[in-house]
C-alpha cells in the first residue's frame, strides 16, 4: 500500500523553505544603528510601533502599502542611508545604481509605473517592487557569495599568470 506521508511532509518543508526565503522587504536595509534610531526620531515613531510595523503578521498591509505615510516616510529616509543609492538627485529611481538583474529592472520598471508623486509613498512603493521581483533577495542572498566568488575569480587569473611566467625550455 503507497502511503502519502513522504509526500506531504515533503511539501510541507518545501513550503516552510519557501516561507523562511521569502524574507522581508527591509531585510536589505544596512544603516548603522544610530541612523535608524534618527529615522524613526525624525517620523515620531517608537522602536514598539516600528517593531509592529515591521512583524510577519503585518506583512500584507506592508505589502499591500497599506500602511500611514510616517511608516513610508521612515522607510525613504532608512533608504536614502543606504551605501547603495536607490533613488537619482531628483528622487526618482536609478536602475544603474541599484545594479538590478534584467529581470528585476523589467519588473520594477512596470511596478512602477503607477508609482505615486508624493516622495514618501515613491520611495516605498520602490522597496516593494524591488521586494516582489525579487531584487533585494539577490542582495541579501548573494552579497557575500559574489564578493568570495570575485576574490576567487582573481586569485585564480593570479595564478595562471604566475604559472605562464614560466616557460618550458
Amino acid at each position: 500500500m503507497f502511503s502519502n506521508g513522504p509526500v506531504i511532509f515533503a511539501s510541507l518543508i518545501l513550503a516552510l523553505i519557501g516561507q523562511a526565503k521569502a524574507g522581508h522587504p527591509f531585510d536589505f536595509f544596512e544603516e548603522t544603528l544610530d541612523d535608524f534610531e534618527d529615522c524613526l526620531k525624525i517620523n515620531n515613531i517608537s522602536i514598539e510601533a516600528y517593531e509592529k510595523f515591521e512583524e510577519f503578521d503585518n506583512l500584507e498591509n506592508v505589502l499591500s502599502e497599506n500602511v500611514e505615510l510616517k511608516y513610508k516616510c521612515n522607510i525613504k529616509c532608512q533608504l536614502e542611508r543606504q551605501p547603495t543609492k536607490w533613488l537619482n538627485e531628483l528622487g526618482t529611481i536609478d536602475l544603474k545604481s541599484m545594479n538590478a538583474l534584467k529581470e528585476a529592472a523589467e519588473y520594477i520598471t512596470k511596478c512602477m509605473d503607477n508609482a505615486p508623486d508624493e516622495p514618501c509613498a515613491y520611495a516605498y512603493k520602490l522597496v516593494i517592487c524591488s521586494f516582489k521581483s525579487g531584487h533585494t533577495d539577490f542582495a541579501i542572498e548573494y552579497k557575500d557569495d559574489i564578493s568570495e566568488v570575485t576574490t576567487d575569480l582573481a586569485a585564480e587569473q593570479q595564478a595562471e599568470l604566475d604559472e605562464s611566467d614560466f616557460i618550458d625550455v
